[in-house]
């Protein structure tokens, strides 16, 4: 075999190999299957039992990452009746070595504000997950009151860093009269449901 082809089919097989290497980051980014689900909340069974799938409403993010790319958000689902919402945040592996240096995870909590910042409520973790390098929160926020006016935001907060800042814009995950729309329960999320 001449030298020629070697070279050829050796760049073909690295240029492939780059390829694959790329597709799977892609997809990996695009996922958000995990944790997606609807979390069965004493509130959220009560819901259900009254109402059934009425109960939940859901709508789309207008954008599912931060400004500054700490996390993404997707998956949120609100329940009037319960005055709950859920989300799903997922941010890298790298978020306290790279970014928030010196920060654990441990320090890490989340929180919904108005258009003022002013405090909505604090998020609690309802489940974890670590896939690849990628950690999944799915958290539940009680109290959240949505009307024709609301406007929410939800941050990603480490006491320990001053984070965030007056300058952070956090994620938008409500705006003034965004229209929901039913969200269509799973089999399985119909039977962690049922009181």
């Amino acid at each position: 075999m001449k030298i020629g082809k070697i070279l050829k089919y050796i760049f073909i097989s690295i240029l492939v190999i780059f390829i694959a290497i790329v597709m799977i980051r892609v997809f990996m980014n695009a996922e958000r299957s995990t944790l997606s689900d609807i979390f069965p909340t004493e509130s959220a069974k009560k819901a259900y039992a009254s109402q059934g799938e009425k109960a939940f409403k859901t709508h789309k993010l207008v954008k599912d990452i931060t400004q500054d790319g700490y996390f993404t958000a997707y998956a949120l689902s609100y329940c009037e009746s319960a005055k709950e919402l859920q989300i799903t945040v997922r941010y890298n592996d790298s978020l306290p070595e790279k970014y928030l240096k010196g920060t654990s995870r441990d320090e890490y909590y989340f929180k919904l504000c108005d258009e003022d910042g002013n405090l909505i409520a604090t998020g609690n973790i309802l489940k974890e997950k670590h896939r690849y390098f990628y950690n999944y929160l799915r958290l539940s926020f009680d109290g959240v009151e949505i009307t024709d006016t609301t406007h929410l935001r939800l941050y990603l907060c480490v006491d320990s860093v001053g984070y965030p800042d007056e300058d952070t814009e956090g994620l938008l995950i409500h705006y003034p009269e965004q229209k929901f729309k039913k969200l269509s329960l799973s089999k399985d999320e119909k039977k962690s449901l049922k009181v």
